[in-house]
């Protein structure tokens, strides 16, 4: 479906008549209500283009646009199966809200209610499909593209602190904000409704998913389940008269959905790997292996220390920023090599959070029994410095750095649960990072918040795990659909079996004690259900590092990329910025390529922070507190 834009009371006037590039100059191509207006724009995708996709009800003057790739769970049997948007919008009127429960995948609806004159957006489960919203004055403005609602000129301008705090802290933005002032993300399963009328606006969960039980018992049963639930799911994402292709990283999630998209699928298969340049990081062999046996037709691209500078291309196709050079940057170089050969790919993402299979998970459960040793405060804050004094390593996996993060900080609340390790600049961290202008912007801000209310209305164990994984289907999800999603300005689509509905709710009745084993054990179950579907050599691994390239190194020898760091992050850019102090950047250089920390990811993040501002084109004196 293609993308949204849209705007109910006053200013829907104004959006007709200067709509941003790409939609219609013209008022015949809007819909139009008494309250409300919206029109379509291309993607430039294929999958996502094609369609249906706007329906409308002269009776009522009632309609409905809808973006993403909605999966009808029970098609109609008559021409309504073809034509999502005529289907919503007859079901929404007819059955109201129930309607949804029938349709799964990712969507972004926008549902003007000519009855009640109401606007309604609807934004799928887990958040795969964007749409962004602001409230400038007593109107209401959304958009599949936060940078399309940029270019209205119709909100005004500025960065947002708490979209600033956030990003800073986790090097993504887990809650509703951006770092654009105003501008604001409808959250996972939730629905916006707005009285064009009186300029109110509500939100509210229209799903939540459920670790209540009944849960499932028998580990034959789980295993049968599962792998009938994952075939299921593939199927469902697949295109008919379209060869696929499958983003392997040579681990059980990727390879499991090739495996299956294999079975459904006769004609060419394209499967994509990277290689890694580094000796101990490069998994790529087992991407090559499961493509021989699969018979698929595979590309395999490198991945240096050259590549990485590909990191300016992405972050420029970013509404909201985010890093992870390992898995974005590669992400981004294999949508490269897929775009000549499919127009959508299948991906492995969501995968830990069914299995809780995330490392991070397991040092939560290690944390809890250290948690309950009496050992004071101040003994504990005494490790942590002397920990801070033991220098890094190069490898991944070095004992002493594996001691420096293993032990939560001390200065972030036990609330966060898993995040506590996922944390990069904290609030201590605020005052010497930033200028006067940054901490202005980020005074009152909290970064915690939005990871903490996550939480909100789970049900289920304290098991020390289901409540994570039910966090993280709204939080951490986010970041992997924002990376995927990159790959729109590439032509493609991704698409995420392990997102689909009934997958989901039934890893919600696994027991967690089924997950997890032990402190570090996972994925018994899935390995036992794949016994046979996937080759040894996929199934029976137990090393797999994650996307890892070794940025550490690079950004401390000479090099393309240290020198790209420095430039970016030149005290001339900095100074003339005048959000992060040069001073404190230098520091965290000189501590980094002098091995007395490894400041890698936190420099990584200033520099696509830096690279995003310089793509929006904000200026030194635009910082505006939202």
């Amino acid at each position: 479906m293609r993308m949204l834009i849209g705007a109910a009371g006053p200013l829907r006037a104004r959006l007709r008549e200067s709509p941003p590039q790409g939609f219609p100059p013209d008022l015949a191509g809007w819909l139009d209500g008494a309250g409300a207006t919206a029109a379509t724009g291309v993607w430039g995708v294929t999958g996502l283009d094609r369609g249906p996709r706007t329906a409308s009800d002269p009776a009522t003057g009632s309609w409905l646009v809808v973006s993403g790739h909605p999966v009808l769970l029970e098609p109609p049997s008559d021409s309504l199966g073809n034509a999502p948007a005529r289907w919503l919008l007859e079901a929404l009127q007819t059955t109201g809200w129930a309607a949804l429960a029938q349709v799964d995948g990712g969507f972004g609806i926008a549902w003007y209610d000519g009855r009640s004159d109401r606007l309604h957006l609807v934004r799928d489960r887990f958040g795969m499909e964007p749409l962004f919203y602001a409230t400038p004055g007593t109107s209401l403005l959304f958009a599949s593209r936060l940078r399309d609602l940029r270019a209205t000129a119709l909100i005004g301008g500025g960065l947002s602190g708490q979209g600033l705090a956030e990003f800073l802290t986790f090097c993504f933005v887990p809650g509703r904000a951006t770092l654009d002032a105003g501008i604001l993300r409808v959250p996972p399963g939730s629905r916006l409704s707005f009285d064009p009328a009186r300029g109110a606006l509500t939100v509210e969960r229209w799903y939540r998913l459920s670790y209540s039980g009944p849960f499932l018992a028998d580990e034959a049963e789980i295993g049968s389940a599962f792998r009938a639930a994952l075939e299921r799911a593939t199927a469902r994402r697949l295109e008919p008269g379209t060869d696929p292709g499958v983003l392997l990283s040579g681990g059980m999630d990727s390879s499991a959905v090739a495996t299956l998209v294999r079975r459904a699928h006769a004609g060419p298969l394209y499967t994509y790997s990277f290689r890694c340049e580094g000796p101990t990081l490069d998994e790529s062999y087992y991407a090559r292996a499961l493509a021989k046996e699969l018979a698929t037709r595979h590309s395999e691209v490198p991945y240096g220390e050259a590549e990485a500078l590909r990191q300016r291309e992405l972050v420029a196709q970013s509404d909201v920023p985010f890093c992870n050079v390992g898995i974005n940057v590669g992400t981004w170089l294999l949508g490269q090599a897929a775009r000549a050969e499919t127009s959508y790919v299948l991906t492995g993402d969501g995968g830990d959070e069914f299995w809780g299979s995330h490392p991070v998970y397991a040092v939560q459960r290690l944390a809890r029994y250290a948690e309950w040793l009496p050992v004071p405060r101040v003994a504990y804050r005494a490790l942590l410095r002397a920990l801070r004094l033991v220098r890094d390593s190069d490898r991944k996996r070095d004992l002493r750095a594996v001691l420096k993060r293993i032990l939560p900080p001390d200065d972030v609340p036990r609330a966060l649960g898993p995040y506590r390790w996922l944390t990069y600049f904290r609030p201590a961290d605020f005052p010497a990072l930033l200028t006067p202008a940054g901490l202005a912007l980020v005074a009152d801000c909290d970064p915690f918040g939005a990871v903490i209310d996550a939480y909100e209305g789970y049900d289920g164990p304290d098991d020390n795990l289901s409540p994570h994984l039910y966090n993280d289907y709204v939080t951490a999800s986010g970041y992997y659909f924002s990376r995927l999603g990159l790959l729109r300005g590439l032509g493609l689509e991704a698409r995420c079996p392990f997102y689909d509905r009934d997958l989901v709710e039934l890893g919600a009745r696994i027991p967690a004690r089924l997950k997890l084993e032990g402190v570090e054990r996972t994925k018994r179950l899935f390995r036992g259900a794949m016994e046979g579907v996937l080759p040894d050599v996929i199934n029976h691994r137990r090393d797999k590092l994650g996307h890892s390239v070794p940025l550490k190194s690079w950004l401390r020898q000479p090099g393309a990329l240290s020198a790209f760091l420095e430039t970016v992050l030149s005290p001339s850019v900095l100074e003339a910025r005048g959000l992060i102090r040069a001073e404190r950047v230098a520091t965290l250089m000189r501590e980094h390529r002098e091995r007395r920390q490894n400041h890698s990811h936190r420099l990584w993040a200033l520099l696509t922070l830096e690279l995003w501002l310089g793509a929006r084109d904000v200026g030194k004196s635009d910082p505006v507190a939202a």
